[in-house]
């Protein structure tokens, strides 16, 4: 087939689901009402059952794993699959992960330990009968010494697309604008045909959603409000339409028109 000239191909993708219920329902939202053309979910997230059940019913969605190895919220917390005995370099006294990927790398992170817990983290979706096509890491861990060549040999033997090495990012227009809503407008409007990705973090401002935050980034639930209108507002699909802008899901990224 002809790939359609003029087209910019966009691959739109949701994360954290699983991570509470107000992210799995505005995820899904994004999906049935918007663009969201792909999910990434975290394993290890306490409402990953629910995310499990609501993202099956959803036709056409491509789910990633979201392989997670931190904990980053003050109030929100959660460990590793895995019994924490096996995967001692990864935990704090408490067994949960720890905060940042740079505490993880001071402390002298085991990456046998870390692969063993993104294949458990695997396992556990395909145990909740979600058909996981790629993955792709939380606060972008695999900058850890000898990991990213670690997770796209993990990729390739489980047939995952390795998602960070998929897609380059949407550009962004840098410029003053009323919302980021306008800014993702501004983007699309002047992006060169093409395949980009554009990923957020889908949210509603309610209590569950509420409870995350951290120094410096404390209004989490308004901000992905934000993000979450960035997959449905009609802005910005009146800006979709109105430049050819189609969204994609990661397997098909390699295929034409």
């Amino acid at each position: 087939m002809v790939a359609e000239e003029g087209v910019i191909r966009l691959v739109t993708r949701g994360d954290d689901a699983g991570s509470c219920r107000t992210a799995n329902v505005a995820i899904r939202d994004c999906a049935v009402r918007g663009i969201l053309r792909n999910v990434s979910v975290l394993a290890v997230g306490p409402a990953v059952d629910h995310a499990a059940r609501i993202l099956r019913s959803c036709d056409g969605l491509c789910i990633g794993l979201h392989a997670c190895i931190t904990a980053e919220w003050e109030e929100v917390k959660w460990g590793p699959v895995l019994p924490t005995k096996v995967v001692r370099s990864l935990v704090d006294r408490r067994g949960y992960f720890r905060r940042t990927v740079q505490e993880l790398h001071e402390r002298g992170v085991e990456c046998e330990e870390l692969m063993a817990e993104v294949a458990a983290q695997l396992a556990v979706l395909r145990g909740l009968k979600l058909p996981v096509a790629y993955v792709d890491t939380h606060m972008g861990f695999e900058w850890l010494p000898g990991v990213r060549e670690r997770m796209v040999a993990f990729a390739a033997r489980e047939g995952l697309l390795y998602a960070p090495e998929a897609v380059r990012p949407l550009p962004r227009v840098e410029g003053h604008y009323s919302s980021s809503v306008a800014g993702v407008c501004a983007s699309l409007a002047a992006a060169k045909p093409g395949t980009y990705a554009l990923i957020g973090h889908p949210g509603y401002v309610r209590a569950d959603m509420r409870r995350f935050g951290h120094k410096g980034y404390r209004d989490v639930a308004r901000d992905r409000d934000e993000q979450r209108r960035w997959f449905m507002d009609p802005a910005v699909l009146a800006c979709c339409e109105a430049h050819r802008v189609k969204p994609i899901r990661y397997t098909d990224v390699g295929e034409k028109e």
